[in-house]
């Protein structure tokens, strides 16, 4: 198992990150090269935008997002959390899943090379949706993992009901709560499987670290408590299989990710119009990992599933 570390910022991650930064450490090799490379007389400095201190997705942020955890992954080790998430229910090509909150699209090109289901991913970003879409067209998925920018009621999405729907870290973004559980339902089979990863909350806990961590949002996030999550399914029928605390699991995958990304800066230099939209992804992902830390969020992963079709009706 990944080694889990006390704090984010330990092991001199942040400081390294900070001191490169501020122009006191460069990336190995570099000091000399630049000095000599210098001219007399300086270039105009390039004025380029700066991020606004919430987690808005410009073109900035998500080339950041893909230089800390690799081409095509918006999120920590998202394709091998897809992998560990779809395991138990056995995709296959003949099977249809819609992943809602897409971002880059990471999670529905996994499932859509794996398993060769087919994947509709909705997300309501402009510059999400036409970067993940360029992502699926290099894979050579642009049928099979398909990002569009549509809302969960649009008809082209109701149309059609789904082996399986997933929402990777995007709960807490919905804020249309009344009838989001009987939407879900109404968009699966019988039989059929959600599966959710998402943050939720012990009010009681790491209340400073919470508010930390949503400041760092356009819009508060919208949490729910695992009683409040597991009751609101059951109610429209869904049967919860799984509620399991992946908190300390997915730390580890955060904590690791963003200690590799650091080490490279010892090697390669980040182009100058993202680097402060990177020290603010680092900064965004330090946040999350005290939130967990002091149980004011959690990580968790749900499996339920739909009623069993009526067999009088078959």
């Amino acid at each position: 198992m990944a080694e889990i570390l006390k704090n984010p910022l330990s092991n001199n991650i942040g400081g390294r990150m900070k001191a490169w930064w501020h122009g006191d450490e460069k990336p190995a090799g570099q000091n000399d090269a630049r000095a000599r490379a210098r001219p007399d007389t300086e270039a105009p400095v390039e004025e380029f935008p700066s991020p606004s201190g919430v987690a808005e997705w410009t073109p900035q942020r998500i080339a950041s997002i893909q230089s800390i955890y690799g081409e095509g992954v918006d999120g920590p080790s998202a394709r091998e959390r897809t992998r560990n998430l779809i395991n138990p229910i056995g995709l296959n090509e003949k099977m249809t899943v819609l992943d809602i909150g897409a971002r880059l699209g990471t999670t529905a090109r996994v499932i859509a090379k794996e398993t060769g289901a087919w994947v509709d991913g909705i997300e309501r970003n402009d510059a999400l949706v036409e970067e993940g879409t360029r992502l699926s067209a290099v894979e050579g998925l642009a049928k099979k993992a398909v990002i569009r920018k549509l809302e969960l009621n649009h008809p082209e999405i109701k149309a059609h009901k789904r082996d399986a729907i997933i929402l990777r870290e995007t709960l807490h973004q919905i804020t249309e709560r009344e009838r989001l559980f009987k939407s879900l339902s109404d968009l699966l089979k019988p039989s059929s499987h959600l599966l959710i990863t998402d943050f939720l909350t012990v009010p009681s806990k790491g209340k400073f670290e919470r508010g930390e961590w949503n400041a760092l949002h356009r819009a508060a996030p919208q949490l729910f408590q695992l009683d409040e999550l597991r009751d609101g399914l059951q109610r429209v029928g869904f049967d919860v299989r799984i509620a399991k605390d992946e908190t300390k699991s997915y730390m580890a995958m955060l904590l690791n990710d963003v200690r590799d990304f650091a080490q490279t800066l010892q090697k390669d230099a980040l182009p100058r119009e993202l680097q402060e939209w990177v020290m603010w992804e680092v900064e965004y992902w330090a946040r999350t990992y005290q939130a967990l830390s002091s149980g004011g969020i959690t990580l968790h992963r749900i499996h339920a599933v739909t009623r069993i079709e009526d067999p009088t009706k078959l």
